[in-house]
Formats: structure tokens, sequence, C-alpha cells
């Protein structure tokens, strides 16, 4: 993929986001003004389309969604493969202050990762994440971690050219089927095992989904569910951002 088609790819990604989606209408609701009915009608499903997203009961329905086709297994219950493949989005990046990068809450991915090396589910851990603004992959960011987790530095392959989840797919298969890797423990977010999994099955892995960073709490939530949050918010941005980059990798026949 091209810098320019990267570029646009996540730009016009955007426009999924709830919160845009709201402020486009707002902004047709102010240019409408002289139409006074357009005007309310677009203002009114702004808002409203607003706080839906921001309720942890619609978030909770659209990360059910994605989440629901794969259900978490226990370590005991996950068989041996050749290499785990953990994918980027764990970091937000190198701090300005801080001496490592800062994590996010997709972290779940390096420590059930880490828990899976250390039960002797395969020999090899690959870090699938490079940077899509020119600064240090985020293999490398995602490397330091896992070492601090107790994985040796040698059992680590640093995969530092992917910006998303296709290229991971790409770029990891070229690393692995060089060492002969047949079976991957594949660990991502469980929203996002949906894209995942197909795009690393086509390179022609057979591949053993270990899920992790579920969204859905089993605690009931501090705000009520119908009360708007920023972290309901995020959750069900993240979950439409998957259906729109499904959609796009169909589109694209990368599945």
């Amino acid at each position: 993929m091209s810098d320019l088609s990267y570029a646009t790819t996540k730009l016009l990604s955007l426009l999924a986001y709830p919160l845009n989606q709201a402020l486009l209408l707002l902004l047709v609701a102010l240019l409408a003004w002289r139409w006074r009915r357009l005007a309310f009608t677009c203002c009114a499903l702004g808002v409203a389309w607003l706080y839906l997203c921001s309720t942890a009961w619609f978030a909770d329905l659209v990360m059910g969604s994605l989440e629901d086709r794969y259900p978490p297994r226990a370590l005991s219950a996950l068989p041996e493969a050749d290499a785990i493949v953990v994918l980027g989005g764990a970091t937000r990046g190198d701090g300005h202050l801080g001496s490592m990068a800062d994590l996010n809450q997709q972290a779940d991915r390096l420590t059930h990762a880490a828990a899976l090396y250390q039960a002797g589910k395969a020999p090899l851990v690959l870090l699938s994440g490079g940077s899509g603004t020119g600064g240090r992959p985020e293999a490398e960011q995602m490397a330091e971690f896992m070492t601090l987790m107790g994985v040796p530095a040698d059992a680590l392959l640093l995969e530092r050219a992917s910006r998303d989840t296709h290229e991971n797919a790409v770029y990891s298969a070229i690393l692995l089927q060089s060492r002969q890797v047949r079976t991957v423990l594949l660990v991502t977010s469980a929203f996002h095992m949906p894209r995942a999994v197909p795009l690393f099955r086509r390179e022609g892995f057979e591949v053993i989904p270990a899920p992790t960073d579920f969204q859905r709490l089993a605690d009931p939530p501090v705000v009520p569910r119908l009360l708007p949050t920023v972290d309901d918010l995020q959750r069900t941005t993240q979950g439409l951002r998957e259906y729109v980059g499904t959609t796009y990798y169909s589109l694209r026949s990368w599945f």
C-alpha cells in the first residue's frame, strides 16, 4: 500500500467515528439553518446518535457482536504452536519524558502473549507493528515490555514494517515462513479477531485464535448503563471501526 493510499484510508476511516458523524450532522444543521425542519432533524439526529454511542448498553451491544465470535479460552485449553503472533495496537507511542512507550487499553495483548510463552505454548514470539508516522516501530516498543515480563530477547522476532492489519499478516508471513512456521497462536483483542484471523489464514497459516482484551466487564458499571461516558463512546468507536475495516478489506478482496 502506498503512503498516499495509506493516508487516504486513515482519513476516510475517521468518518466511521460517532463523534465525527455527530459533528458533521451538526455542521449540516448549521448550514441549513434557513430550512428549519432539515436543520432541526440533523441536529436531533447528531445529538441522539452521539448519546446512544456513549452508553454502556450500546457499547456492549456492538462489542458483543464481535467478541462473541471468539470467546475466551483458558491457557490450558490452548494447544501448542510453532509461534505466537502478537498484533500491534498495544502502545500509544513513545512519550516525550518517559523512557519507554506508553501503553494503552489494548496492552492485554502483551501480558497474554507473555503468559502463553511462559506456559510453553510456543518457542517463538513474533511482534508485528511498524510506524505510520515515521517514529519508532511499535514492534520495538512492545519488545521492551515483553523482555520485562520474562520473555528472552532471543525468543522474539520483530516485524517492523506493517501499518495495518493486512500488512501485519503479509509481512509476518514473510518472516515466519522462512522459519518453517505453520501453526500460530494469534494474539489480539477479541473484537479485532474477526478481521485478523482470515488474513493470516489466507497467508497459509493454521491459526489458533488466542483472544484477549475483552471489552465487556462482568461486574455492573459504576455509571448507569444509559448514562453517557467517554469510555463507552471509545468502545463503540472501536467496534464500529472494526466493521468498517472488515467491509473495506472485503471490498479489496483481502480475505
